[in-house]
């Protein structure tokens, strides 16, 4: 060690009771990669002396360089406060928790073997698929609302709804871990006090620190907003907030609704957010033009670079600040508290006193509903106290049904997420966090706007169901359809054939990328498995005669259909894989080609290239917060699309069939058997070769700042992009031919479980 002195002091949030422990951390690293991560840890304790004593201990460890070894934790335990302990050996090996397992343990997810079908929602932003949920599970539109809607982005967290007999309505719900919401709350300060800076626009500083750029973390929720909290006639506040473009996507219809906030703690709440937006802008202290001068950059005459350089050097600046943490300290103690609110259910916190998960057990369907809701809604009136951001996962087990369900219909499991953003590339990938999902479905149920249908990411879903062999599952939804009009449409079916046309459309474009035998699958469907739905926001009438009822008790029909077992594939395709090379080579390049461009590496017409700050914050993502994507930047699944789709081409073409004879349904059964088993293997073999192997060099990519880190960073992705994926060439190396035996050998494997063949 370099004989740098660590010593730990003692620290309290405004508004905060108990004592905290501040140090920087002799052997974790900073963002830069160098040892003095700062650590703040709470001591439990109100009592300074007692709180003093804990830190005499911490000082105690940190004064040892033999006691920083994870190994000498047992040692320490014997020695010191667990509170101590903690403080300084949590961390040092990453505790890895996995939310699905924590919810799973808690109400298991039954399958078909129990009766049940696991049905996958997926659609487009605002397409309407909470929706279709709502009107499943027979939740009121109006007086209960769960799960939440609105016109963009409201499902931000995992939620599965498993439709039981009552009479008990049970939830477990699994939130983010602590260093997931920090990082989040320090990007919104980080990204107010730059607005600030380069602004001044106080309305514009305000919307920064409330909503993360990625608009799933959302501070308003958890802390309030000078708009819902600023004012008493709720009616004029719904008003206001329906007209303005920064909220509207957030809101339900607030009509005839009150808050469950008391004006007290309404004005508390201002007072807190006006204080955290006072203390920003204090922080910030010079004008933007003052930053420039101070780093000797004219503004007038500044390049590009000059001013990427400039935001960079600010950030790097700020995050020096030990009031920059102490804020963001402070707002964290402030969203955790949030936690005390809860009166019901039971929490359960992990080993760093976070709370890990909640469970929840009633008969009564109104408490409940009131009570889960502060895990999912977007009621702009509740602002200061709903727990949505924090929230990972939800699963609720209930008699939920709608009064037309009848009791030999079948049992639902719903499983619905964040919709699929609105992609102009058009080889834009679908996230690893629903194409996982595709195999545990029995059903995937596809909801899109019928008065925009079939852009291009409802098509790209259909080119991956059919690539990794889920298109069987495939249920097609098209909602808004009161919205299809014209003249040369006036009749309903002349409108549905409208639809059906763009459906046509899209299946024809995936024909000519994966062959006639995917247009010919997806094609299928038209028979009896899309349906259309009109103002299903509002209840409808249970008679045969009307439109959506129909359409509904038809879908139920499809959704059952599912699970019944395929017909026997009693035929076997031969392959030889003796140009399979050519397909990787391919798959490689058309990932490595965009990416270069997004990377400004490289110049590609299709592509435009990427922010720095952007491809900053993905290697942020990739090496300091466990998820493998950001904003529409997805590597992970770009890589396993691109190998998929042609892959999918050598499966679908074998040399031979034995018996050559045999009816096409078998032989696409084997196809659809084989690219199942390749899809799950994909997943597995990418996650972990481009991201869990190489999160240090991620976090390396991330570590970069000053002068010229830009360009740096992007070779270091390249470079990453490079070992997971090289592209095979005239001239082999060790390296490549690795990949290519490995690619090989998981064909291999996909083949012979899924019922095929691979000669010699």
């Amino acid at each position: 060690m370099s004989g740098k002195t660590f010593k730990a002091s003692l620290s309290k949030s405004k508004g905060r009771d108990s004592w905290c422990v501040i140090f920087k951390h002799p052997i974790r690293s900073t963002k830069d990669g160098k040892p003095g991560l700062r650590v703040r840890k709470g001591l439990g304790t109100n009592d300074q002396d007692k709180a003093q004593q804990l830190v005499d201990q911490l000082n105690e460890i940190l004064s040892d360089e033999k006691m920083w070894s994870p190994s000498e934790r047992p040692r320490a335990e014997q020695l010191y406060h667990e509170k101590v302990v903690a403080a300084f050996y949590d961390k040092i090996i990453p505790e890895h928790r996995d939310p699905w397992r924590i919810r799973e343990k808690e109400i298991p997810l039954p399958s078909k073997d129990d009766g049940y079908v696991r049905t996958l929602m997926v659609g487009t932003t605002g397409a309407g698929k909470t929706t279709v949920v709502r009107q499943l599970i027979g939740t009121d539109p109006e007086k209960e609302r769960f799960p939440s809607t609105s016109s963009a982005k409201t499902t931000i967290s995992n939620i599965e709804l498993i439709t039981t007999a009552g009479p008990a309505y049970r939830a477990v719900v699994s939130f983010f871990d602590k260093n997931y919401v920090r990082q989040h709350i320090e990007e919104c300060v980080m990204a107010a006090i730059m607005v600030h800076l380069e602004t001044g626009d106080e309305n514009e500083v305000e919307n920064k620190f409330l909503v993360h750029s990625e608009q799933r973390f959302r501070l308003s929720y958890l802390l309030g907003s000078t708009k819902s909290l600023s004012t008493s006639d709720e009616n004029e506040l719904t008003d206001e907030l329906i007209e303005d473009d920064d909220y509207d996507e957030d809101i339900e219809d607030l009509e005839d609704e009150t808050s469950d906030l008391s004006q007290d703690e309404k004005e508390a709440l201002l007072d807190t957010l006006r204080r955290y937006l006072s203390m920003s802008t204090k922080i910030a202290g010079k004008s933007y033009k003052a930053m420039a001068d101070k780093f000797e950059i004219d503004l007038e005459k500044a390049t590009k670079d000059d001013i990427e350089t400039l935001q960079a050097l600010i950030r790097d600046e700020l995050n020096k600040q030990e009031n920059f943490h102490r804020l963001v300290d402070e707002i964290f103690d402030d969203v955790e508290s949030k936690f005390d609110c809860l009166e019901l259910g039971s929490l359960t916190k992990d080993t760093s006193r976070w709370p890990s998960h909640w469970v929840y057990e009633t008969e009564n369907r109104k408490e409940f509903i009131k009570t889960i809701n502060l895990f999912s809604s977007n009621y702009a009136l509740n602002f200061g106290r709903l727990l949505t951001p924090l929230v990972e996962g939800l699963r609720v087990a209930a008699p939920l049904k709608p009064p037309w369900f009848r009791d030999d219909d079948v049992k639902l499991v719903l499983i619905d997420g964040e919709g699929l953003g609105h992609v102009a590339d058009s080889v834009s990938s679908i996230s690893t966090n629903i194409t996982k999902r595709f195999q545990i479905s029995d059903a995937i149920v596809l909801v899109d706007n019928a008065a925009q249908p079939m852009l291009t990411t409802p098509t790209n879903v259909l080119q991956t169901l059919v690539s990794s062999g889920h298109h069987r599952k495939l249920i097609v939804c098209f909602t808004h359809f009161d919205e299809v009009k014209g003249a040369n449409i006036p009749k309903v079916s002349m409108r549905m054939d409208h639809v059906l046309d763009s459906f046509d459309n899209s299946v024809a474009s995936i024909g000519k990328t994966l062959g006639q035998r995917a247009e010919r699958v997806l094609k299928e469907c038209k028979t009896d498995r899309i349906f259309f739905f009109s103002k299903i926001q509002n209840k409808f009438k249970v008679h045969g005669r009307n439109f959506n009822f129909n359409e509904f008790k038809k879908m139920l029909k499809a959704i059952a259909k599912t699970i019944e077992p395929p017909i026997p594939a009693e035929v076997m395709p031969v392959y030889d894989d003796s140009n399979l090379v050519l397909n990787i080579q391919k798959a490689a390049m058309e990932f490595h080609k965009p990416w270069e461009a997004r990377l400004s590496l490289k110049h590609d017409p299709k592509t435009r290239p990427e922010h720095w700050a952007r491809i900053k914050a993905l290697t942020r993502r990739l090496g300091e917060m466990n998820t493998n994507e950001y904003k529409g930047l997805q590597p992970v699944a770009d890589l396993i699309y691109g190998f998929q789709t042609h892959l999918y081409l050598f499966i679908q073409n074998p040399i031979s069939w034995d018996p050559d004879h045999a009816p096409e349904e078998m032989k696409q059964t084997v196809i659809d058997n084989i690219s199942q088993k390749l899809d799950s293997r994909l997943h597995d073999f990418f996650s972990e070769r481009l991201f869990i192997d190489k999160i240090e060099k991620w976090y390396h990519a991330y570590s970069h700042r000053g002068s010229g880190s830009t360009r740096t960073r992007a070779y270091d992705v390249k470079n990453i992009y490079n070992e997971a994926a090289p592209i095979p060439g005239e001239v082999p190396d060790k390296q490549t031919s690795r990949f290519v035996k490995k690619i090989r050998t998981i064909l291999q494997e996909a083949v012979g479980e899924g019922g095929g063949r691979i000669e010699n």
